[in-house]
């Protein structure tokens, strides 16, 4: 309820700042130019169609997929860890069934192993050896029309497939070729996750022709985000490292859903396009600043994203807008 109510009061502040900005905002009675239609008219309920590609905040990955960090941070699960690439592997357990399988499938003999180095990280550096590729984002949206210049907006929003991915160093005494002392080889650390979002705000807009406008938008998030996948990939085999031991190499994935929630709030800028039919259209750049949850690690961090949204056309039926 605490978090229901963080978002009410950020769509109320958000309502208030963005009214006192459009202070020029257009007395539509009062514009005799405009024919009554459809801009004019704008006023009730329109449904949208949220398209768009989602950029997470590095940080996150680095803090929590970068293969250590079962050492700081445990998952909401009692019957799943979150595994460091040595606890994983069994690399300081002589009896390890895995690391028996590791050094079989990459040549390794017993002893010549030396330590793991991990993707390089540095906050103060923006140094991220762990990175986040954009990931595809579709969703719904609500619109409460005021007027034409004002309304308030539910987004519902959803990222599957957000993945990261960095790149570790097992370092070796091993003789090779042309090499040195100290050798090493490179493998892939790989994790990925579902967020969902759930925005409320307040949007208003600047009208530069009654075709084309600019929207302006403010408000309140709740953001929660479902561990999928962990993993370390070495030869072609994966080690998860969302598991726990149950004993002679076997393993037991996490039993939940792993899925923590965070609140935050959003802003946006865009342009919106209006066609006699087929609807309309907004392109939207959006920032937010989000609570990042992820068993017990959080943090405040931004997130950037780009919307296409189409605005369903009224045309379609009685139901798309209802009057108040």
């Amino acid at each position: 309820m605490k978090g229901i109510g963080f978002i009410m009061r950020a769509a109320v502040s958000a309502a208030i700042l963005l009214h006192s900005v459009a202070g020029t905002s257009q007395e539509w009675d009062d514009w005799e130019e405009y024919e009554e239609g459809y801009v004019s008219a704008r006023k009730g309920i329109e449904f949208a169609i949220n398209f768009g590609v989602y950029q997470a905040h590095h940080k996150a990955a680095n803090e929590f997929f970068s293969g250590f960090s079962g050492e700081v941070y445990e998952l909401n699960d009692n019957t799943a860890n979150l595994m460091t690439i040595e606890e994983r592997l069994g690399v300081y357990n002589p009896s390890s069934i895995v690391w028996s399988q590791v050094m079989n499938s990459i040549g390794l003999e017993q002893g010549e192993f030396q330590y793991i180095e991990y993707p390089v990280y540095s906050e103060s550096l923006k140094l991220y050896g762990m990175r986040y590729t954009p990931a595809s984002l579709m969703g719904l949206q609500t619109m409460l029309f005021l007027n034409p210049e004002s309304a308030l907006t539910l987004h519902i929003d959803a990222i599957n497939g957000l993945k990261s991915e960095g790149a570790w160093n097992m370092v070796t005494n091993e003789i090779i070729q042309g090499g040195g002392s100290e050798n090493r080889r490179q493998f892939g650390v790989f994790s990925e996750e579902n967020r969902f979002q759930l925005s409320l705000g307040y949007r208003t807009a600047a009208y530069i022709t009654d075709e084309v406008s600019w929207v302006f938008e403010l408000g309140g998030t709740m953001l929660a985000t479902q561990l999928d996948q962990h993993y370390v990939r070495i030869q072609n085999q994966n080690y998860q490292l969302l598991t726990a031991p149950i004993g002679n190499g076997q393993f037991q994935n996490p039993t939940s859903t792993m899925t923590s929630t965070g609140f935050g709030g959003y802003g946006g800028l865009g342009v919106e396009l209006f066609f006699e039919e087929g609807g309309n259209l907004m392109l939207t750049a959006r920032v937010s600043r989000d609570n990042v949850r992820m068993g017990n690690y959080e943090d405040d961090l931004w997130q950037g994203a780009l919307y296409l949204t189409w605005v369903i056309p009224p045309q379609v039926g009685d139901f798309i807008r209802a009057s108040f």
